[in-house]
């Protein structure tokens, strides 16, 4: 007889928005990566009009205003990023680099703050994300530092 292990109902009620969470993580990467990959063949910005730059601020805009960040230890990284991404002097493709991985991380965490506190908790739940999140926390952080 083989061993199944039970999922939690309440996970499966949310394992298409997970999902959809992951998708876009993974869309955000590949813009970011298209981006770079013009850079570095070109050796020069991209426009202000690149296609997959607009879509990671669109994406980091609608991110952010769905993440619950209010008195998150996100909140001041979203405060931070928003100034950034304000200033007129900075490259195009540093904003979406930022804005990748601003959203990436946004996209974990909306994924943990979903995930009910008692699961959360769970390691066997929660362990990989919890390591993805702190790690694209540890770019998004590392990254501001390095535009700031």
């Amino acid at each position: 007889m083989s061993e199944q292990k039970l999922v939690d109902p309440r996970l499966q009620a949310r394992e298409q928005s997970f999902q959809q969470l992951h998708l876009s993580s993974f869309e955000t990467m590949g813009y970011a990566r298209t981006i770079q990959e013009m850079v570095a063949k070109t050796g020069l910005d991209i426009e202000s009009d690149n296609t997959e730059y607009l879509q990671l601020l669109r994406d980091y805009q609608i991110t952010r205003n769905l993440a619950t960040i209010k008195d998150a230890p996100i909140e001041a990284l979203c405060a931070q990023t928003n100034a950034l991404l304000e200033q007129t002097d900075m490259a195009y493709a540093n904003q979406a680099q930022l804005c990748a991985a601003a959203t990436t991380a946004l996209n974990y965490w909306r994924i943990l703050s979903d995930i009910p506190l008692d699961l959360r908790d769970d390691d066997t739940v929660s362990k990989a994300l919890k390591e993805k999140f702190a790690q694209y926390m540890e770019t998004w952080e590392y990254i501001l530092q390095d535009l700031a």
